[in-house]
């Protein structure tokens, strides 16, 4: 989809508009790598109208308007108020993206970026009854790494290995685990490990014949899938720090990311601390 010259040249005409963002510590939501990438989408594909799902402090919303010009933009988000840059001329929206009719839309010139944290085996359904063309997907990790489906699991054909980890001191967590583990038909095959601080809950690994058959018919409805690359070389132990810390998890053999974009950056602080932290394989997804 991009070239690596291409990627290269783009990025310090990004990094003028970089510099300006209006929220400088996006804690939980896109940072410098994802940023790119979604400055580049947008470039490409140049949608009429973008759809976000999941608003957060409202810096993709700044990106998209800063990218392109002349763009209908609804912000969806079931809690806006986490919000500190808005929009007179955005639509925002404060119910599940499913819960809206868009049929007035032309999907050909509509971008859906999907940055709410929710399952994309969720989102199937509502993909294909809507015939939406153009994803955009940002959480997308590997099996192993997230507790729900993305787009890379299901198109590389992978199911769902889900773990679970839950501290002692979050006692509305364990009693809401305990709850759930009593009423699941499943729970002889639910592993718990007791740790020094924390519960490490392993779930069986269950393949759904429906879910099965929606995940074939997406892979045949795909017509291009691309993972954009890292900035630089992706630091697996920098962007998975807490889980290695907090959860005493090994490093995976097989982590499959593309060749990063530079060998290495010059010398800037403030974007080297950013590098990789939010980086998880940022996806775009073209449908028939």
């Amino acid at each position: 989809m991009f070239k690596t010259s291409y990627l290269q040249k783009q990025f310090y005409s990004f990094l003028k508009i970089y510099k300006t963002k209006p929220i400088k510590n996006n804690y939980s939501g896109m940072k410098i790598d994802h940023c790119f990438a979604l400055y580049c989408f947008l470039k490409k594909i140049k949608p009429t109208h973008v759809i976000e799902s999941g608003v957060w402090k409202g810096q993709t919303t700044w990106l998209i308007k800063a990218s392109l010009k002349n763009v209908k933009i609804f912000s969806i988000d079931i809690d806006l108020s986490n919000r500190e840059v808005i929009y007179n001329d955005v639509k925002y929206l404060n119910q599940d993206i499913s819960k809206y009719k868009w049929n007035k839309l032309n999907k050909n010139k509509t971008l859906i970026i999907f940055d709410d944290h929710v399952c994309f085996s969720r989102r199937l359904d509502f993909l294909k009854k809507n015939q939406f063309k153009h994803l955009i997907f940002d959480d997308n990790l590997p099996n192993n790494h997230i507790s729900y489906y993305t787009p890379k699991m299901i198109y590389e054909n992978q199911y769902l290995i889900k773990r679970e980890f839950i501290k002692y001191s979050n006692v509305g967590r364990l009693i809401k685990f305990i709850i759930r583990y009593f009423k699941n038909e499943f729970k002889n095959k639910i592993k718990v490990i007791f740790k020094f601080t924390f519960l490490k809950i392993i779930y069986p690994e269950l393949i759904d014949k429906k879910l099965k058959m929606k995940f074939d018919d997406l892979r045949k409805q795909i017509k291009f899938y691309y993972e954009f690359p890292p900035l630089t070389k992706f630091n697996y132990k920098k962007r998975f720090n807490k889980i290695l810390t907090n959860f005493d998890e090994k490093i995976p053999n097989k982590y499959n990311v593309k060749n990063p974009i530079f060998k290495k950056l010059k010398n800037n602080k403030k974007i080297n601390n950013e590098l990789n932290t939010q980086y998880s394989n940022i996806c775009y997804i073209n449908l028939k």
